[in-house]
């Protein structure tokens, strides 16, 4: 699982792309994401980013010193279902 800094004053887009994963002429129906530990001081997501096979979310927030679990889950119109996720590191950048 790739590891990422984020500030926390920061809003930062980040995506997975899935047309290596897709088989040909299936597309994404759904992307749903989570980030964990959930809470109070939990980075904000908002703002998702569809650019055909790629998924993305806008990140604000975290408490510094902390990680967070930022995954995605999607749906296809071929009815699979598929999970990326990547690990946040909330630093003074």
């Amino acid at each position: 699982m790739a590891m990422h800094a984020k500030d926390p004053s920061a809003t930062v887009d980040y995506s997975f792309d899935w047309a290596a994963w897709l088989t040909g002429g299936e597309t994404i129906t759904s992307a749903d994401w989570r980030i964990e530990p959930a809470g109070d001081d939990a980075p904000t997501l908002s703002a998702p980013v569809d650019g055909g096979a790629t998924r993305g979310i806008h990140v604000s927030g975290g408490a510094r010193g902390k990680r967070y679990r930022l995954t995605c889950t999607i749906e296809t119109d071929a009815g699979r279902a598929g999970e990326r996720s990547l690990s946040l590191y909330v630093m003074e950048r």
